[in-house]
């Protein structure tokens, strides 16, 4: 049985495109992550809310609004970030995602959602040399899952964050989901069942990735088959 779980992004941009989804192209995914901050506006993300709540109704949903401090499209202050979370929360996604360097000091306003909450740590530029100190910090705060994702620019940066993800998930227990971004990390996606990173992510295509060094679903599955099960 496979245990890596594949995550397979939603990235509507307006209304049209949500209505327009067609559940079905996704019946392999494990998970569902609905990109909110695509759609570019709280307002428009809270009315298309309750139509990706019901398209996937059967599947596990993941909400993420990454923000502009860590690569995604939405500039959105600490209040308003905490309310858009509590609003969705009352749709009862099975995880909310929560950037902690970005936005930690919401974190308590938000407690009654640990049990949901990934907490996670966007890089696009680097794998910063103090990455063990901030997941250490990160998983202090007993949320569900940790989840890291930086970009990798040398053979030293995927090697390290496969022996960390090792390390975290052995001597912690944590429930870890780490990634190393571009294509010199496309290792670090097809390991979790060695290292113990419990998601990866995949697109339907490739082109329609939500990070750099995604691989799309087919090839993913096809990888993930022969190496887990």
């Amino acid at each position: 049985m496979r245990k890596t779980k594949i995550v397979v992004p939603v990235l509507p941009t307006n209304m049209a495109e949500v209505q327009a989804l067609d559940v079905e192209k996704y019946s392999e995914a494990d998970i569902i992550e609905w990109r909110a901050d695509f759609l570019g506006d709280t307002a428009v993300i809270l009315e298309a809310a309750p139509l990706i709540f019901d398209k996937f109704k059967e599947f596990p949903l993941l909400f993420t609004v990454r923000t502009a401090h860590e690569g995604g499209k939405l500039s959105i202050s600490k209040k308003d970030y905490v309310a858009l979370l509590q609003e969705i929360a009352k749709f009862d996604p099975a995880y909310i995602d929560l950037e902690y360097f970005s936005y930690r000091k919401a974190l308590p306003q938000l407690l009654d959602l640990k049990e949901k909450i990934v907490l996670s740590y966007h890089n696009f530029s680097e794998s910063p040399t103090d990455l063990t100190g901030r997941i250490m910090k990160m998983h202090k705060e007993g949320t569900a899952f940790v989840k890291v994702a930086i970009m990798a620019q040398r053979e030293c940066d995927v090697l390290d964050l496969l022996q960390i993800t090792r390390d975290f998930t052995v001597e912690f227990g944590q429930k870890f989901i780490s990634i190393a971004m571009g294509e010199m990390g496309k290792l670090t996606r097809v390991s979790g069942g060695l290292t113990g990173s419990l998601w990866t992510f995949a697109p339907l295509e490739e082109e329609a990735g939500s990070a750099p060094g995604q691989i799309a679903l087919p090839q993913m599955l096809d990888i993930l088959n022969a190496l887990e099960e």
